[in-house]
């Protein structure tokens, strides 16, 4: 049990966050699509809906606390000190439009900039991850009991590696599409993600080109912490959240302990961030 959190807390979450990601394929058919910055950064009526959801019923529940949501029409800092709840509706969602499962609802808690809890709700399969640092994390499909992820073994630096990275990071590095040493994993949600490093199906995820968001990070951080698994960058043993604003600037690394220092054996300084 985390100090911040209750055990009545921490089940008032799970259930939220499967409240709204059930809803999410329920509303889909009726969605509208809008573009905010270009053809390449959309949002949908169902994010808004969720997000509406959920910071109200945090609000409910956790009054004294800051929310940040990603549709939020203006982003408040994060501040140095006390509690922040980081929201993502729908993250993924051009996978969301698109059908194709590869989204999640989530949620983190961040106190005095550090992770403390995480949910991640994938609603094709019903199944919700949760935990962080000295409580442990936990997978629970609909109808099942909890189960606690034991810890993933280490990765050694001369090991084949199985890579989540992005497409921007691929098409900004195409050299890393003959990495020998690595076999690359596709998959949607960040919170999908971290779930297919939890589950044996990957590595580590890999973001090297900076500029991902707090609400982008805060819950799988937490969860991943929670299993043990390494958070970092290139450049550093863990992700710091920013005092002020809600961007991360460095790049990030999420994996089985031992993920740091391959990546930074094997990607090094040939990296393009841009």
């Amino acid at each position: 049990m985390t100090e911040s959190l209750n055990q009545e807390d921490i089940d008032y979450v799970k259930r939220l966050i499967a409240k709204a990601g059930a809803l999410a394929p329920e509303i889909r058919t009726d969605i509208e699509i809008i573009e905010k910055t270009g053809p390449y950064d959309r949002v949908t009526t169902a994010d808004f809906a969720l997000s509406k959801l959920i910071v109200q019923e945090l609000h409910d529940r956790f009054a004294a606390d800051k929310i940040i949501s990603e549709e939020d029409t203006k982003h408040d800092t994060m501040a140095k000190t006390g509690r922040v709840w980081l929201i993502d509706p729908i993250d993924g969602t051009d996978n969301y439009i698109a059908n194709d499962g590869q989204y999640s609802v989530m949620i983190g808690l961040v106190i005095d900039s550090k992770p403390v809890f995480g949910w991640v709700f994938a609603p094709v399969k019903s199944t919700i991850y949760f935990g962080g640092p000295g409580f442990g994390t936990w997978r629970q499909a609909s109808g099942e009991a909890a189960s606690c992820f034991a810890e993933l073994p280490f990765l050694q630096e001369d090991e084949h590696a199985r890579l989540i990275l992005g497409w921007r990071d691929r098409k900004n590095n195409p050299w890393l599409n003959d990495l020998p040493n690595a076999t690359f994993v596709k998959t949607g949600s960040i919170g999908l993600k971290v779930g297919k490093v939890l589950e044996g199906e990957a590595d580590m995820f890999v973001h090297l080109s900076g500029k991902l968001k707090t609400w982008d990070t805060a819950g799988p951080v937490a969860i991943a912490l929670g299993a043990s698994l390494e958070v970092g960058g290139m450049e550093s043993d863990e992700l710091s959240f920013p005092e002020e604003g809600v961007i991360h600037e460095s790049s990030v690394i999420i994996g089985r302990p031992g993920s740091l220092n391959w990546c930074r054996m094997h990607l090094g300084n040939s990296v393009r961030s841009k």
